[in-house]
C-alpha cells in the first residue's frame, strides 16, 4: 500500500506543521567512510564525539551541543573502546523520517484518531552482539560515563530554537543529557542517555528533581497517585482507581518531558549523521528512554536495569511491528536482586515509596536478559543492586551472558480503570 502511506505522510506532515513540530536541526552532515561488510562483523572502535543537553520544565526549548576533541578520555580513562557486532534482521516502519514519525504521534493522540496500518520493512542491520560479555561490559561503562557532569572545557552550541532566556540553563540545569559516540568510519553511532540522579540511588546531581518527576510520570499507574498523601505529577486522576487516558497521553508527550526531549536529541544526531546506523543505550531511567526511542524508530537498544516501559510505550502509541516480541532488537539487561528492574520496588515499606518514587510498572517492551544473582550469587534484593557500577562488576563475574526472552502475560496496573 505505498500510495496509502504516501497520502498518509502528506496528511500527517500537515498535521505536524499545524501542531508546531520542529524542522530538522541545522548541522553539517557527517558521511560514513567506505567499509567492507567483513570489517563490521567483529569489532568497531568508538570515541565520544558530542555531548547533548536538552532542557525540560521551564526551559523546554533549550538544546545545546558540545563537540568533543579526539584527545578526550572517558571516565574510565579510555579514549576509545571496541564492541562486537553482528547482523540481525529487524522489522521497522518503512517511513522513519522524524517529521513523519512525530506527526503520526501527534495524530494518534487526537480525539477520533483511527488505527493506521503502516508499511513495514525487513532489514539486515548491524546490532550489538549481546552474547559477548565484553561488549555488554563496554555498553555498561558507556552508560556510567553518561552520569558524569560536564567533563570538558569549551563552548556549548545552541542547536535548538533561538533563546531569549539568560542564565539558569546548560549543563547545570535540569534536563535530559546524552553522550554521542561514533566509530572510526562514522557508520555506527551510539547514543548513551543518562539515567536518574538521586541520593536514593547513590548518584546525586543537578537533575534530581526533574528525573524524579519523569520517573513518576513514566512508571506509575496514574501520575504517582498512590496515596492521598502524595503530590501528583499530572492532573489525570479522577477518582478511586480511575484515571484519564487522554490526559496521561498528553502528559507523557508534553514538550517539557523527557520523551519529547529524547525525540529532539535523536533528530539532532541524525541530522549530523544522516547515513549512520544508530544504537541507543542507558541505565535506569536512561535505559527506559533508550528503549522508547528504539521502539519509536526501530533501532537496536541495550537498556540496563530499566523500569518497565511497556505501559509508557502503549500510552505514547509507539509503533509495534507485527512480529513476535522475541524478534526484538531491544534488550533489557537486569538482575533478580534489583527491585526496580523486577518491578517490586513499591508499597509503603519499599525504599522507592519512602523516597517518593512511584515505581509501579514491571513489564518491558523488549527482550529480558536476566542475571539470577539471588540464586547464583546469594545477593539480597536491595536498591544498591540497581546502581550501574555493581552491574559492571556483576557482568564481569559471569563467564557467559544470560538468555534473552520475551516477557509472558505481563500486565501493569490491572486494577485501574483508564477512561
Amino acid at each position: 500500500m505505498p500510495h496509502i502511506t504516501m497520502l498518509l505522510g502528506l496528511v500527517l506532515l500537515l498535521a505536524g506543521v499545524v501542531s508546531g513540530i520542529q524542522l530538522p536541526f541545522i548541522g553539517k552532515p557527517i558521511s560514513p567512510q567506505p567499509i567492507r561488510p567483513d570489517e563490521v562483523k567483529y569489532a568497531t572502535g568508538f570515541t565520544l564525539r558530542h555531548i547533548f543537553h536538552h532542557g525540560t520544565e521551564e526551559y523546554p526549548k533549550v538544546h545545546l551541543r558540545k563537540d568533543i576533541g579526539p584527545s578526550y578520555r572517558m571516565a574510565s580513562g579510555r579514549q576509545s573502546f571496541q564492541v562486537s557486532s553482528q547482523v540481525k534482521t529487524v522489522t521497522r516502519m518503512a517511513e522513519r523520517d522524524p517529521d513523519f514519525i512525530e506527526s503520526y504521534l501527534h495524530y494518534a493522540r487526537t480525539k477520533g484518531a483511527v488505527a493506521i496500518e503502516f508499511d513495514w520493512t525487513h532489514e539486515d542491520i548491524m546490532v550489538p552482539n549481546i552474547t559477548d560479555r565484553d561488549t555488554l561490559v563496554e555498553f555498561a561503562k558507556v552508560t556510567a560515563d553518561a552520569y558524569v557532569e560536564d567533563p570538558t572545557e569549551g563552548d556549548w552550541i545552541d542547536v535548538g530554537l533561538p533563546l531569549n532566556e539568560t542564565g539558569g540553563f546548560g549543563w547545570d540545569a535540569n534536563g535530559l543529557r546524552g553522550h554521542v559516540f561514533a566509530d572510526e568510519t562514522n557508520s555506527t553511532v551510539l547514543i548513551a542517555i543518562k539515567g536518574t540522579s538521586a541520593a536514593l540511588f547513590h548518584s546525586d546531581g543537578n537533575t534530581v528533581s526533574n528525573d524524579k518527576i519523569n520517573d513518576n510520570l513514566l512508571f506509575s499507574c496514574c501520575c504517582a497517585r498512590i496515596s492521598y498523601l502524595w503530590s501528583t505529577v499530572c492532573d489525570c486522576y479522577e477518582k478511586s482507581y480511575t484515571c484519564s487516558q487522554s490526559c496521561l497521553e498528553d502528559a507523557l508527550y508534553s514538550e517539557d518531558r523527557y520523551y519529547r526531549a529524547t525525540l529532539d536529541m535523536y533528530r539532532n544526531v541524525t541530522s549530523l549523521y544522516p547515513y549512520a546506523n544508530i544504537w541507543v543505550t542507558g541505565h535506569s531511567l536512561g535505559g527506559a528512554m533508550s528503549a522508547l526511542l528504539a521502539r519509536t524508530y526501530g533501532l537496536a537498544a541495550i537498556a540496563f536495569e530499566s523500569p518497565g516501559e511497556q505501559l509508557a510505550a502503549q500510552r505514547l502509541h509507539l509503533p509495534f511491528p507485527p512480529i513476535p516480541l522475541n524478534e526484538s532488537a531491544i534488550w533489557h539487561i537486569g538482575n533478580t536482586a534489583d527491585p526496580i528492574f523486577m518491578g517490586v520496588c513499591n508499597g509503603p515499606t519499599s525504599v522507592c515509596w519512602l523516597g517518593g518514587y512511584a515505581m509501579e510498572t514491571q513489564c518491558h517492551a523488549g527482550l529480558e536478559c536476566i542475571y539470577d544473582t539471588v540464586n547464583d550469587k546469594r545477593w539480597h534484593i536491595s536498591i544498591s543492586n540497581h546502581r550501574i557500577r555493581p552491574i559492571i562488576d556483576m557482568i564481569l563475574s559471569y563467564n557467559t551472558t544470560p538468555s534473552c526472552i520475551a516477557p509472558v502475560n505481563c500486565q501493569d496496573c490491572y486494577d485501574w480503570n483508564f477512561v
